[in-house]
Formats: C-alpha cells, sequence, structure tokens
C-alpha cells in the first residue's frame, strides 16, 4: 500500500498545483497500487504497462495513472525510500 497522506502532503509542499487536483493526482496512484501493487524498483511503471487492467483502461487515464507513478517515484526518492509502505 501507498502512503496517501504523506504523498499528498509531499505534493502540496513541492508543486504548485490546486488541492483539487493533488487529490486526482493521489487517487490515481491509488488505482495503480490497486491494479498491481506498489514496489520501489526502477520497471514498476514498465511491469503495470503490462498489466491486462492497465492495457484496457482509456488514453487519458493512461497518462494520468503514468504521471501519478512518476510523481510517487520522485515522492520515494526524496524521502529517502522511508515512505511509501503504510496509509
Amino acid at each position: 500500500m501507498i502512503d496517501t497522506m504523506m504523498f499528498k502532503k509531499w505534493l502540496t509542499d513541492n508543486t504548485t498545483y490546486s488541492s483539487a487536483v493533488i487529490t486526482d493526482i493521489v487517487s490515481r496512484m491509488k488505482r495503480a497500487d490497486s491494479m498491481m501493487t506498489w514496489e520501489p524498483t526502477t520497471i514498476y511503471l514498465f511491469k503495470l504497462e503490462q498489466s491486462v487492467a492497465f492495457k484496457r483502461l482509456s488514453v487519458s487515464v493512461k497518462s494520468q495513472i503514468r504521471k501519478s507513478v512518476k510523481f510517487y517515484t520522485q515522492f520515494i526518492k526524496d524521502t529517502n525510500g522511508k515512505i511509501g509502505v503504510n496509509q
């Protein structure tokens, strides 16, 4: 499971997005995590993109999920991997 509270705080502190957009980013990351459990590896996004559930999504949703995964990856890097398994 991903740490949604800390991720949301990190997005607030590190981006200029509105709270509604931040909520959407977190929601998309939760959706990615539900399709394939988050793992802090460089191939997580590749593996997610190969899943049947991901392939069934619309192009715009796929793009939003990719962006959310990239943000979450950066969040993990910025927090030195100390976050990411609790909710």
